[in-house]
């Protein structure tokens, strides 16, 4: 039978540290070649083969029962909703009114020039129909 390893991140390790962490290399008082050095993960857990199905099994099957319960109630009862209405309210007015009549002016005008070119567009074909007729 066989094994699979599963490996912890080093910062999941305690006593580990994340190497992409730029505040452990500012202030960390370490000599500069005990920064250098990245700790290797370190195999926590060894799973025989067989195992493995069984695991998962049991995995999902409590994984449901968590998600059933929905969120822990210390959570719900935490948030305030008091000034979600004023939030929204002030959402509506992010962009200035100057800004929206200035885009509502432009799209009019835009529509009057796509107006104006498909006429041209028209008038041009029946001007290259008539120069073919009297040719």
């Amino acid at each position: 039978s066989s094994f699979f390893f599963f490996f912890l991140p080093p910062q999941d390790i305690p006593g580990g540290e994340d190497p992409t962490d730029p505040d452990e290399e500012r202030g960390s008082g370490r000599s500069h070649s005990q920064r250098d050095e990245l700790p290797l993960p370190v195999p926590a857990l060894s799973i025989e083969a067989d195992d493995v199905l069984r695991i998962l099994t049991e995995f999902l099957r409590n994984f449901d029962k968590l998600r059933d319960e929905g969120p822990p109630k210390e959570i719900q009862d935490v948030r305030d909703n008091s000034k979600d209405g004023e939030y929204w309210e002030a959402l509506t007015r992010v962009i200035p009114e100057r800004t929206l009549k200035l885009w509502d002016a432009l799209g009019a005008a835009l529509l009057e020039y796509h107006k104006v070119l498909t006429r041209r567009s028209e008038l041009f074909s029946e001007a290259a129909t008539l120069q073919r007729q009297n040719s």
